[in-house]
């Protein structure tokens, strides 16, 4: 484990807000843990609850804040030390995030876990729901909900959001690869009939198929993927169901739930925004990964 994992994403308001944002404690119980706690004169840096991987008690600890520029902390995961930063930069009125974390899993142990997914091996899920959630909390749009990192949570995914578009537009762009691709932000394949073959989240075939209301899709291993579309006066309220986790994979859920959230936050962006949207998060160039964190 030894990958720097880097994120960028550009957020529309000025690097102060999103500063204050990152470093006020009402503000981080507002969009990223149920709990938080900032004393730059202490050191403490901290944020938990049942929304953060391993979030029994903080396990961050506070190296460097320079107001509207500079975050900087420790967090122990899998009882590893490693290091987050967080710069910030105007451009115009936007504010350009770079992120960096360093001691990640390499891309072959993301493939393959060796152990639990609820640490180390769910930061690139949790990261890119975290920073959504900062997008709207600054953006003053409404939140994204957060996903479930406790032991005794649910073994199955299940969210329920309301996007800013009427169910037509929805379901085309959950059942049209172009458009699916767009969001979800990797390469995304569709057949839109009963018995097509889907590429999205997981591999399988649709067995449930109402055009404009939903569909699901099973991969032949007890995956059940459901998406259920409800419209009213021009919006949407989608569901989506996810099953086939064993009690012994919560981890598992809990970090694949973080991912979906953070796919589907780009869905509604990206439907609500209509030409101004891109997507929130993208990954550093490999140049720029490094930075300090190490």
């Amino acid at each position: 484990m030894n990958d720097v994992l880097g994120l960028q994403a550009r957020i529309s308001a000025r690097p102060e807000e999103v500063y204050e944002a990152l470093t006020d404690e009402s503000a981080l119980t507002t969009w990223l843990a149920e709990h938080a706690v900032v004393s730059p004169d202490e050191d403490r840096y901290g944020f938990w609850g049942p929304s953060v991987p391993q979030g029994d008690r903080a396990h961050q600890r506070l190296l460097a804040m320079e107001p509207g520029r500079l975050l900087r902390f420790e967090w122990t995961l899998d009882d590893r030390a490693t290091v987050v930063e967080i710069e910030l930069a105007g451009d115009g009125r936007d504010t350009v995030l770079s992120l960096r974390q360093d001691g990640m899993p390499t891309l072959e142990e993301l493939m393959n876990p060796p152990g639990r997914r609820d640490g180390l091996h769910s930061m690139h899920t949790f990261w890119g729901l975290a920073l959504a959630s900062l997008a709207e909390h600054v953006e003053g749009r409404q939140l994204t909900p957060r996903a479930d990192f406790r032991p005794e949570r649910a073994p199955e995914i299940r969210v329920r959001m309301e996007i800013g578009a009427p169910p037509e537009a929805v379901f085309a762009s959950l059942t049209d690869s172009a458009l699916a691709s767009r969001w979800f932000g990797w390469e995304v394949e569709v057949e839109p009939r009963l018995g097509g073959a889907v590429t999205l989240g997981a591999e399988g075939k649709i067995f449930e198929f109402e055009p404009g209301k939903g569909f699901a899709y099973e991969d032949g291993e007890g995956s059940i993927t459901r998406w259920e579309l409800e419209g009213s006066d021009g919006r949407t309220f989608l569901t989506f169901v996810q099953s086939g986790y064993t009690e012994d994979e919560w981890d598992s859920a809990a970090q694949h739930e973080a991912g979906w959230l953070g796919s589907l936050a780009d869905l509604k962006r990206m439907h609500e925004l209509g030409d101004a949207w891109t997507p929130l998060t993208t990954e550093l160039p490999s140049d720029e990964q490094d930075g300090d964190a190490d």
